[in-house]
């Protein structure tokens, strides 16, 4: 039993760090803002903490030393956008927030301590 526990444990970690995503170093901007239609980047760099948008398009990851802090998925969150894509298109940072453009139109703030995550409206 405690050889089948042990064996249990070992693949739960094994297949936890298989599936972590980790972030592209050369996607990430010296700029504290990303316009996706612009720029192939997809992370912000600050007080080092990277804020990376996952290959989905949908999720935040912060890392610290290349360690996961927080993730938030924004659509699974706020919904879909009332009007275009369901995808991330822009990401600013700002002192104690993240702001992002879902859709078209919709905006999202997320809080860059915990990824607490809320739509704060669209126009």
């Amino acid at each position: 039993m405690k050889h089948f526990f042990k064996l249990s444990i070992f693949t739960f970690i094994i297949a936890q760090s298989s599936f972590a995503q980790k972030y592209d170093v050369n996607l990430i901007s010296k700029d504290s803002k990303i316009n996706f239609a612009k720029t192939q980047k997809r992370g912000i760099k600050s007080n080092n903490v990277i804020y990376y948008v996952e290959k989905d398009l949908q999720t935040i990851s912060a890392y610290k030393k290349n360690k996961l802090k927080w993730q938030t998925n924004v659509i699974s969150v706020c919904g879909k956008p009332s009007v275009g894509v369901p995808e991330i298109r822009y990401v600013g940072f700002s002192t104690n927030k993240l702001l992002v453009i879902i859709g078209k139109h919709d905006f999202v703030e997320v809080d860059i301590t915990n990824g607490k995550t809320k739509l704060v409206g669209s126009d």
